[in-house]
């Protein structure tokens, strides 16, 4: 595998979490999402029951938000609050930039919200190869994550991760309710932003969620 900023479009021994995010039709959540429950429905509130499991050689968080279900590499099951939303920013982030040649179609279609940006990706990643796991030297790790923006259709989360070389990056992702499951969304192809940014020190007010190392 070559080297590569972004692993959405070009996984990579050196992993970028990109920020793969935007296309598709939002759909209403269930209704009564987080009624009753402040803590449920607070953006600072993390996960519960977090365990860690590997998927192609990164770790990735299994919680009581979700994933709830695991079917060829692709990870459903969220729950539909602001905790869920994000795990499922992680998760989907991940997989879809690490998934091996026989699973990246199922990620894709399981876990990333239709339209032609999905589609789009799907003919980068044909002219890729990926046959397995990351080493573990240069497997990204995450730390964190902070949600910029919650409701009950669409979630922004930033993505705080650490690589082998001690260099930290955010990466900027957003995921929506379809289907009843949060889903990745892809940028549109004609884009601008950059999905993924080097820092230097990490925000004081994200939610700790560090992977094992």
């Amino acid at each position: 595998m070559t080297s590569a900023e972004t692993i959405a479009v070009a996984p990579a021994p050196r992993i970028r979490l990109a920020a793969v995010g935007v296309l598709g039709i939002a759909v209403l959540v269930a209704a009564g999402c987080g009624d009753g429950d402040s803590a449920r429905t607070d953006p600072a509130h993390p996960p519960t029951g977090v365990r860690w499991q590997p998927y192609q050689g990164v770790a990735l968080p299994i919680t009581e938000q979700g994933p709830a279900h695991e079917d060829d590499g692709a990870a459903t099951g969220f729950d539909c609050g602001p905790a869920g939303a994000a795990v499922a920013a992680i998760t989907h982030a991940v997989r879809l930039a690490v998934a091996a040649d026989n699973q990246w179609s199922t990620v894709l279609g399981k876990e990333v919200i239709p339209g032609s940006a999905r589609d789009d990706w799907a003919v980068s990643r044909v002219q890729l190869s990926v046959t397995g796991p990351a080493a573990r030297e240069y497997a990204p790790r995450v730390l964190g994550y902070r949600i910029t923006g919650y409701t009950q259709d669409r979630t922004t989360v930033d993505v705080f991760t650490q690589y082998s070389d001690g260099s930290r990056a955010v990466n900027h992702t957003t995921v929506e309710w379809f289907g009843q499951d949060w889903r990745l969304r892809l940028p549109d192809p004609g884009a601008t932003a950059r999905p993924v940014e080097s820092i230097d020190q990490l925000p004081g007010d994200i939610v700790s969620l560090e992977a094992p190392t």
